[in-house]
């Protein structure tokens, strides 16, 4: 890849994305919770690589 050759790795942690996507989860104990019983968590920003899909 021409980023590699830039002395840059896709970031294992996002796999390169810059964002670490959100994760939704169904329970039943989350039911009278939430109307449709599912808990999620937001899309965030990667820790690992600050956003850019890259380390250098």
């Amino acid at each position: 890849m021409a980023d590699e050759a830039k002395g840059k790795k896709v970031c294992p942690t996002c796999n390169g994305k810059g964002v670490i996507d959100g994760v939704c989860e169904t329970s039943s104990e989350w039911q009278g919770k939430t109307p449709d019983g599912q808990v999620c968590t937001p899309d965030q920003k990667c820790p690992t690589c600050k956003g850019t899909g890259y380390i250098d």
